[in-house]
C-alpha cells in the first residue's frame, strides 16, 4: 500500500522524524485494514490502535479522533487518484472513448478492490469529506482528458461534463459496494456502456 501522507490539520502532532512520520503511516494503514474489515462505524480508536499493536496514546498522540483519521485516509486515496488518471490526460487524445472509458473505470475499480476502506468510508460523516478544492482538481483533471480529445470544446462545457463522469463514477461506487462480489461485473459492464453512450454524445456527436 502506497504511503498515506495526511494533512498537518488532520494531526494533533506533526512527526518531524522519520521514525514518527513511519508510526503515522503504520497507524493509517491499521485504520484502513480495520475499517474495511469492520466498516466505519463499527471501527473504534482502541480496535485501530490494537490492530497496529499500539497502545491507544499512541494513536491519540497523532489524531484526536476517528473522523481526522478517515480524514487523512481520504486525502491519501485522493492523492492516490489523481497519480493514477493523470496518465489519462496526457493519453487521452490517442485513446477512443471506449479505450478512455474502459480506462476510467478499470483502474477505479482496480483501486476500490485493493483499498477496501475506500468504499468503507463513503459512509463516513460529512465532517471527513475533503474540501471543495480537491474536488475541483479531479474536475479539472478530468476536464483535460475531454478537452485532449475534443480541443475545441470549451472549458465550462469540459468541466460540466467532467462533474458529470465524476457523480455517475461516484454512484458506481456506492452500487458497487452494495453488490456482492460475483454481482458487480456485469454491472461494471452496464456501466462502461452507460458512460460511453454519454461520452460520444456530449463529446463526440454533442446536440446542438
Amino acid at each position: 500500500m502506497m504511503a498515506i501522507m495526511p494533512t498537518e490539520s488532520d494531526l494533533r502532532h506533526v512527526p518531524r522524524q522519520k521514525r514518527g512520520r513511519r508510526r503515522v503511516d503504520t497507524l493509517l494503514c491499521a485504520a484502513a485494514e480495520e475499517i474495511g474489515a469492520l466498516g466505519y462505524d463499527a471501527s473504534t480508536m482502541s480496535s485501530i490502535a490494537a490492530r497496529a499493536g499500539a497502545a491507544i496514546g499512541s494513536l491519540y498522540q497523532f489524531f484526536p479522533h476517528k473522523d481526522a483519521i478517515a480524514h487523512a485516509l481520504r486525502q491519501g486515496y485522493c492523492n492516490q487518484f489523481e497519480l493514477m488518471w493523470e496518465p489519462l490526460a496526457v493519453e487521452a487524445n490517442r485513446l477512443t472513448l471506449k479505450e478512455l472509458v474502459e480506462r476510467l473505470v478499470d483502474t477505479t475499480v482496480a483501486f476500490v478492490e485493493s483499498h477496501p476502506a475506500f468504499l468503507a468510508l463513503l459512509d463516513a460523516p460529512a465532517s471527513t469529506h475533503l474540501a471543495p478544492r480537491a474536488r475541483k482538481r479531479f474536475q479539472r483533471l478530468v476536464a483535460r482528458m475531454l478537452v485532449a480529445r475534443k480541443p475545441r470544446m470549451s472549458r465550462a462545457k469540459a468541466e460540466r461534463l467532467a462533474t458529470m463522469i465524476l457523480q455517475m463514477i461516484k454512484t458506481m461506487n456506492f452500487l458497487y459496494r452494495d453488490l456482492t462480489p460475483r454481482r458487480r461485473r456485469p454491472y461494471v459492464r452496464e456501466f462502461k456502456i452507460l458512460l460511453q453512450r454519454y461520452l460520444e454524445v456530449g463529446v463526440d456527436h454533442p446536440i446542438k
